[in-house]
């Protein structure tokens, strides 16, 4: 558990924590271990959890409408997370999540888990709201500004 706080320390979603907040974070993940080629999850499955690369690598991809293969948008690997919407919202994937090497080890995180965790502690709810909210903000903005 030391070395998953040790790793939340140094993720932006969960900036802004201390010690003790991040403690009962890394309480409420549970880990796996994926093999290449293995999927995390699909394109269009619910969105109920937050996952976070402990070790490894996995790539980002995603199918439009029409096409049979879809294209791979971005590779990430320690300490990077996918499906922080899944927090947020309630919504489909907007894209597949595959472990590109062997050993690939993924922590996650429930909605319903998180959830709890906020109601028991509201300042972690807020702080990682926040850092959602601003990642957000960010990333339309700079869509946008790439579009003008």
């Amino acid at each position: 558990m030391e070395e998953l706080i040790k790793l939340l320390r140094s993720v932006e979603l969960f900036a802004g924590l201390n010690d003790e907040q991040l403690g009962k974070v890394a309480a409420i993940f549970e880990e796996r271990q994926y093999k290449q080629g293995e999927v995390v999850f699909s394109q269009g499955d619910p969105g109920d959890r937050l996952y976070l690369v402990q070790a490894g690598f996995v790539e980002v991809i995603a199918k439009e409408e029409g096409q049979e293969k879809g294209r791979t948008l971005v590779s990430l690997g320690q300490g990077q997370s996918v499906g922080e919407m899944a927090l947020v919202d309630q919504g489909p994937r907007s894209a597949t999540v595959r472990a590109v090497s062997d050993e690939t080890v993924i922590a996650s995180i429930s909605r319903a888990a998180f959830e709890q965790l906020c109601e028991s502690d509201t300042a972690i709810g807020y702080r990682v709201m926040r850092n959602i909210a601003i990642d957000i903000s960010f990333k339309l903005r700079h869509q946008t500004l790439s579009r003008s």
